[in-house]
């Protein structure tokens, strides 16, 4: 049977997107989706994974997954990778993430664009 971490998932979703609701800048969403999964990790291996971690956990908003791990954190997991619902628990978390971190990015450029075109006027 596989294994399944919806439970973590379930209890933090809201605070996770209240999080990423309050983030204001690009930078504030990557560090969301590192800490937040971090934690989630840490929940659902205490005994494997450690505030270390965070430096393996990559958001990268150019990839259809929207992040990956690196090793040696992808080599703790690998196991549960391939037996668990946990791939796509992240998954989910990191496409929220990167919804919110390209909405951030339009909405500035949208911004710019304004100023510039009312700056460049010459009257």
């Amino acid at each position: 049977m596989m294994k399944s971490y919806v439970k973590f998932y379930e209890e933090t979703k809201k605070e996770y997107h209240d999080m990423l609701n309050h983030a204001k800048r690009p930078q504030d969403v990557v560090d969301t989706f590192a800490k937040y999964t971090l934690n989630f990790l840490k929940k659902a291996f205490p005994e494997k994974i450690t505030d270390e971690h965070l430096n393996y956990i990559v958001f990268d908003e150019e990839t259809e997954e929207g992040y990956y791990f690196e090793d040696p954190l992808m080599e703790i997991l690998k196991e549960e990778f391939e037996t668990s619902d946990l791939p796509s628990i992240i998954r989910k978390k990191a496409k929220e993430a990167k919804d919110r971190y390209l909405h951030i990015v339009n909405d500035n450029d949208r911004t710019e664009t304004f100023r510039m075109s009312n700056s460049s006027k010459s009257y």
